[in-house]
């Protein structure tokens, strides 16, 4: 029994992957202002003497992630609580009081009465990331996977093409914006000091990057497993995917069966 259920998992798994009935949205992020340069590894940042940032849009869950680079031979002060991005001018703090849980929950049952205990840790957003001198520091901020699907839409009027959106042309749906008609602008403001050796803050100052959408796509053709692959390397680019059809229930299928192959596999080992 435990060899049939592997097997079901696996295969689960796999056709999750593997199974072409998704359609990814994917977007291009494009840098705007003075400020923004393009760095070694093509990654859009802006700097001054003091202090780098850098950003990456391709997680998978919509979360943006900021690259913070000291230059400097003093320990730096970035106040997460004073930092924010704003999304067509709304106000997106880079801490939302939100935590994450990682661990077991056990419970136990002793004199009629239940009892839970929880093994692990919680982890939260920082009020603020200290740096040291000639180093850098990483950080998830806001989340924007709702703005995209609420403002972009999955609705294409545009025919499809082979467009090179990642390393050689695939049939897709796209559209492009400009500085001027992009639907999502993006603009993120990094609040930092820098410390004396008492770690008091000697000056306190804002820098500030540019973004908006460049591209929007439709893609059928490529499996999740394919598109997340090619979103590792490119931090400007950003993607959701919806299970269509057949695809979906054959997935909420595969999953009832893993289910129950779980039940049944507790049911025989009693």
């Amino acid at each position: 029994m435990k060899n049939s259920l592997s097997t079901i998992i696996y295969l689960f798994f796999i056709s999750f992957l593997f199974f072409n009935c998704s359609t990814h949205f994917i977007g291009t992020w494009d840098n705007y202002g003075n400020e923004g340069i393009v760095d070694d590894s093509g990654n859009f940042q802006v700097k001054n003497d003091t202090l780098g940032i850098s950003h990456a849009f391709n997680s998978t869950t919509g979360k943006i992630q900021v690259r913070m680079e000291n230059y400097t031979d003093q320990p730096l002060l970035i106040n997460m609580t004073k930092s924010t991005m704003t999304v067509n001018g709304r106000a997106m703090g880079f801490v939302d009081g939100n935590s994450t849980m990682y661990g077991n929950l056990d419970q136990n049952f002793a004199g009629g009465v239940n009892a839970f205990t929880f093994r692990g840790v919680v982890e939260s957003n920082p009020n603020s990331i200290i740096i040291p001198p000639n180093s850098y520091a990483e950080s998830t901020s806001v989340n924007i996977l709702r703005e995209k699907r609420n403002l972009l839409g999955q609705k294409f009027d545009e025919k499809e093409t082979y467009y090179p959106l990642f390393d050689y042309p695939t049939p897709m749906q796209i559209r492009f914006y400009n500085e001027s008609n992009s639907p999502i602008k993006l603009t993120s403001y990094v609040n930092y000091s820098i410390l004396d050796k008492e770690y008091v803050p000697i000056t306190t100052n804002t820098i500030t990057q540019n973004y908006f959408i460049s591209s929007y796509a439709k893609i059928t053709n490529m499996s999740i497993k394919q598109v997340n692959k090619r979103l590792l390397s490119r931090d400007d680019v950003s993607g959701y995917f919806e299970l269509k059809g057949t695809g979906a229930v054959l997935l909420l299928l595969l999953g009832a069966i893993v289910a129950t192959a779980i039940i049944a596999e507790g049911e025989s080992e009693e």
